[in-house]
């Protein structure tokens, strides 16, 4: 864990905790280097849009499961 007064490693390893691909945590970390704020500002935007179109449709597919069983449960595990 780096320590509180290195923000440099600090900003690399929440970008990697993120789950952000290699190629854009090494972008994110250059555009914040060069002080290229608003572009970072953009790509972060973008990769938490993505994110959290991930994880909506990661809730559709468990709403999904959650139904089958449900209906599975009720039926006594009889099967469909």
């Amino acid at each position: 864990m780096p320590e509180a007064g290195n923000e440099a490693q600090c900003f690399y390893e929440n970008l990697v905790d993120i789950g952000l691909e290699a190629e854009t945590v090494s972008r994110c970390v250059l555009l914040k280097k060069e002080g290229r704020n608003r572009e970072l500002l953009l790509l972060l935007q973008n990769s938490r849009r993505d994110l959290l179109t991930r994880i909506h449709g990661d809730q559709k597919r468990l709403d999904c499961l959650d139904y089958l069983l449900n209906r599975l449960n009720q039926k006594g595990g009889k099967g469909p």
